[in-house]
């Protein structure tokens, strides 16, 4: 077989388990937050990241931000998360969701972008209804 004809094939193959990889990074993400795992939220997590919590926002490191998430989820006991609306774009992906807990309502927001490594959050919010 020719080389023209392959390329375009094996160009297709890579796109779509490049796809995949970005799917399966965001899907974690909200699999982490529905069993309040901050540790592995900061797997996924850029070296800084924009996080909100409540009135609570600023830029904090990959380290920080997993303690301030470590923290909401002790005070805030998980009952559900339903997606909302998601977003894509050839480099970047974002979800928001409605996100109830044992202290009440709130809305999220996720960013994630690649910065050639794969998908990773550089914003997160949890905002009270």
């Amino acid at each position: 077989m020719s080389n023209n004809f392959l390329k375009p094939i094996a160009i297709s193959v890579f796109m779509l388990f490049a796809a995949v990889a970005m799917a399966d990074s965001f899907d974690d993400v909200v699999g982490a937050i529905k069993t309040s795992n901050s540790r592995e939220i900061s797997r996924f997590l850029n070296s800084s990241v924009e996080l909100t919590i409540n009135n609570n926002e600023g830029v904090y490191s990959k380290q920080q931000a997993e303690m301030m998430l470590k923290n909401f989820f002790a005070q805030h006991t998980f009952k559900s998360i339903a997606i909302q609306h998601r977003g894509v774009s050839p480099d970047a992906k974002y979800a928001i969701a409605n996100y109830e807990t044992s202290q009440g309502k709130y809305r999220v927001y996720i960013f994630m972008k690649d910065g050639g490594n794969g998908l990773l959050v550089h914003e997160l919010r949890f905002e009270k209804e």
